[in-house]
């Protein structure tokens, strides 16, 4: 019998901030004990350090085609995204191939309708037509969008507590009467936002005053994010974003006591993670190191495994499915000795292996040896040469494989999938 999959996407988690991944603050018990009874990535990397980079090619598995097309606004990656989903068997679309009663719930606007998100699903909410702001989103998309637009829609969103700024509780009704109404087996994805900047969790998991959480988010907002905070600073920010996964943690176990674990799988992971001045930079922009793009990934249902090798989650569209099918040798094969990630402009790239790390900017090289959760600089030109080498033959492998993609998903889709 196929088994339900809840399929949980948290924006901007990072891994060295969960539990089992030797964060010393107790922001994930739950988590941590769905990594402890079932199969924990070590080593997840995500496709890209944006939800608009590194979402289309988990849902699809494979990146947006740049060829042809010019410039980086709103407009240029909905015509990317768009692109690539139409030509693609997208996760849903296979579930629903399964014969899954499929459904979604998403409150971040990069993964709403207007990127072709509800594609495949029976039942898709991205609580748009709620959103009060939503026509200025709309507006945003179809011209690019301007920094006053940003953050007129910013604000309104922080008032109304509207897309962004959704917390999870306020449609978790919405997501239980789903589940009631629904019949065995069900593919449903929950995107959680709390975690996003503004880091505002709610009252309850809160450990500083109010007051420190929103001077925080504030300066985060309004100053450049690039320069260094002051410790003081910099501890209030932590701490409002470790209490808003605390708060992020309180759903999964809402989740895992509402669904039945003997007919349901959940898969949670992130679509990047959120620098806090690791590299020079905060919140998460065009950078590929570890706090990026190194990711939670814990499958539950199916054997107890803790998995060294690098996985990348443009594998998910697979391992989802072969979840259901109760596959877990193959779930367990997803892994590969090195994976890649890149920046939407392909400007950066980095591959990385178990416990060492290339990234390239342009002409620039960095190898990094992976220690205890840290980036070590390597300075061995010689081992820079081979790694730079490794990254061509994955970028190369990237472009053949998409074409190869394009073609399977169009036989597989004349086929009924």
């Amino acid at each position: 019998m196929s088994r339900n999959v809840v399929f949980v996407t948290i924006d901007s988690l990072r891994a060295d901030h969960c539990g089992f991944h030797g964060y010393e603050r107790n922001t994930t018990p739950t988590l941590d004990r769905l990594a402890e009874d079932g199969i924990s990535f070590e080593n997840a990397i995500a496709p890209g350090p944006t939800t608009p980079e590194s979402l289309p090619a988990m849902f699809t598995g494979r990146y947006p085609d740049r060829e042809g097309r010019e410039g980086g606004g709103a407009n240029d990656r909905q015509g990317r995204i768009r692109e690539l989903i139409d030509t693609s068997v997208t996760i849903p679309e296979r579930f629903d191939a399964m014969g899954y009663e499929t459904a979604a719930f998403t409150p971040n606007p990069w993964t709403s309708r207007y990127f072709g998100f509800d594609q495949g699903f029976e039942y898709f909410e991205d609580f748009m037509d709620k959103d009060r702001s939503a026509g200025i989103w709309e507006r945003m998309v179809s011209s690019g969008g301007s920094t006053a637009m940003v953050a007129t829609r910013l604000l309104l969103s922080w008032l109304q507590r509207e897309n962004t700024f959704k917390p999870w509780r306020s449609f978790v009704d919405e997501v239980e009467d789903w589940v009631d109404q629904t019949e065995s087996p069900y593919f449903l994805w929950l995107f959680l936002l709390d975690v996003h900047f503004p880091y505002l969790p709610a009252n309850e998991r809160r450990t500083q005053s109010r007051w420190r959480t929103y001077e925080a988010d504030l300066r985060l907002y309004a100053e450049p994010q690039d320069e260094p905070y002051s410790p003081r600073v910099h501890d209030q920010l932590v701490t409002a974003y470790d209490d808003a996964l605390r708060d992020t943690d309180d759903c999964l176990e809402w989740l895992y006591e509402f669904t039945d674990e003997t007919e349901t799988s959940m898969v949670v992971t992130a679509d990047h993670g959120e620098g806090f001045g690791d590299h020079g930079t905060y919140g998460h922009h065009d950078q590929l190191y570890e706090e990026n793009v190194h990711v939670p990934l814990v499958v539950t249902g199916g054997p107890s495994d803790s998995v060294t090798e690098p996985i990348s989650l443009r594998t998910l569209p697979r391992l989802l499915t072969d979840v259901a099918n109760e596959d877990w040798p193959q779930v367990r094969e997803k892994t590969r000795p090195f994976v890649g990630t890149q920046t939407a402009d392909e400007s950066r790239q980095a591959i990385r292996g178990t416990d060492w790390k290339f990234v390239r900017s342009d002409d620039e090289g960095e190898l990094y040896v992976l220690t205890d959760g840290e980036e070590r600089p390597l300075r061995d030109m010689e081992a820079l040469g081979a790694e730079d080498h490794l990254v061509e033959q994955w970028h190369s492998g990237v472009r053949q494989g998409r074409e190869i993609d394009i073609a399977a998903d169009e036989v597989t889709r004349e086929g009924g999938i």
